[in-house]
């Protein structure tokens, strides 16, 4: 059996990829439709202004991990502000998984991921992750290419990506900004580790559940990954995501082998939209 901290820091990565699935295809949808992403993405460009968001600079998220009654280790998710990259004004946003002192004297993590999306069309532009896992260590990066296509790594390495692409983080936030309704089944294209694969989300409906942070009605969804894909042997997980203005990752509960472990907000800072800012330049 997996390591108890691994498994922490994918469970903390599924709420953000847990989400990805919504790029617009709906209604039962079997793969990914990327027409509806780039159209949408075409109407985000000619506006020539940041594109409406549901979060902005200064969101911060911070999760508590437990094991059953036990806590485990803290997961932070905030937009630290906008950067310049390769001549686009693009969110910087920052997801950060450390376990505590009891578990670090186990199995210490120390993961960080990074992503820039796009202020124009939301779409991923640079990725960025550091694994830190007791004796396990592994840094990726991806620049996004999109222009030609591509995925050009860190390490040289160059791979074609579909339209619409997004990598692990920016996926997440992109879902934000979308209608999310009961019934319908949502597909994105995304890509990691030199894989492209199709993530399928699935809105069961609605559910009040309460956190640390507080009481919030929720849309209960669950990812599914067609082919390869992070939780193709991870079981099942469902995402509970606030029906509210900001759609804030609530809670995250799955099932393993030995019970289950949840991932609950307990602290919520909103962000101020940047379309409701002047950006110099743009």
């Amino acid at each position: 059996m997996e390591r108890f901290p691994g498994i922490c820091r994918r469970l903390l990565l599924a709420i953000l990829l847990a989400t990805a699935g919504a790029a617009g295809a709906q209604g039962g949808a079997t793969v990914a439709d990327t027409t509806a992403a780039k159209a949408v993405a075409d109407t985000l460009a000619g506006r020539g202004g940041p594109a409406p968001t549901v979060y902005g600079p200064g969101e911060r998220m911070v999760f508590e991990i437990s094991y059953g009654p036990i806590n485990a280790g803290e997961g932070i998710l905030e937009t630290i502000g906008t950067v310049d990259h390769l001549g686009r004004t693009c969110y910087h946003v920052q997801s950060t998984a450390n376990s505590n002192r009891f578990f670090s004297s186990i199995y210490k993590v120390r993961d960080k991921i990074v992503t820039y999306i796009d202020v124009i069309d939301l779409g991923s532009a640079y990725f960025y992750k550091r694994l830190r896992e007791g004796d396990y260590k592994k840094t990726l990066e991806i620049n996004f290419d999109r222009v030609a296509g591509l995925a050009r790594y860190g390490d040289g390495h160059t791979m074609a990506v579909p339209a619409g692409v997004q990598d692990e983080l920016s996926a997440f936030y992109y879902v934000r900004n979308l209608d999310l309704e009961s019934g319908t089944d949502l597909m994105l294209p995304a890509h990691t580790s030199r894989r492209n694969y199709n993530m399928k989300v699935v809105v069961h409906g609605r559910e009040t559940v309460e956190v640390p942070a507080g009481k919030f009605e929720c849309f209960v969804v669950e990812p599914v990954v067609e082919g390869e894909g992070l939780f193709k042997h991870e079981g099942r997980i469902t995402i509970y995501i606030s029906a509210d203005e900001y759609r804030v990752p609530v809670l995250m509960r799955t099932k393993v082998p030995v019970g289950s472990i949840d991932v609950a907000l307990k602290e919520y800072r909103p962000g101020v939209p940047l379309n409701q800012r002047r950006i110099a330049g743009r």
